[in-house]
């Protein structure tokens, strides 16, 4: 049988949750602040380590443009080896 509905009893249960809580909370919360501040690094590293790549890789766009032109012109015989040794070009 459930208890009978006691404002008291309710107010003294809703305290003992709520301290519970804030227990809960007291251990939670550093750890999500470490885990925060760590996001918060890997994603500045993440940055900079993109627009590092992409002014590095830059030129590569160009470079592919040209490699599948020259592709085109020889059929995809683009290695030595792909040539007869006896074959003259």
């Amino acid at each position: 049988m459930a208890p009978p509905f006691n404002p008291d009893v309710l107010r003294e249960r809703f305290a003992e949750l709520t301290a519970q809580r804030d227990a809960i909370l007291a251990q939670s919360v550093p750890l999500r602040e470490t885990r925060d501040a760590a996001i918060a690094a890997a994603r500045a590293e993440r940055v900079t380590a993109d627009t590092a790549i992409l002014a590095i890789e830059a030129p590569l766009f160009d470079i592919d443009q040209e490699r599948a032109l020259i592709t085109r012109a020889l059929n995809g015989q683009t290695s030595a080896s792909s040539i007869a040794p006896n074959r003259r070009v």
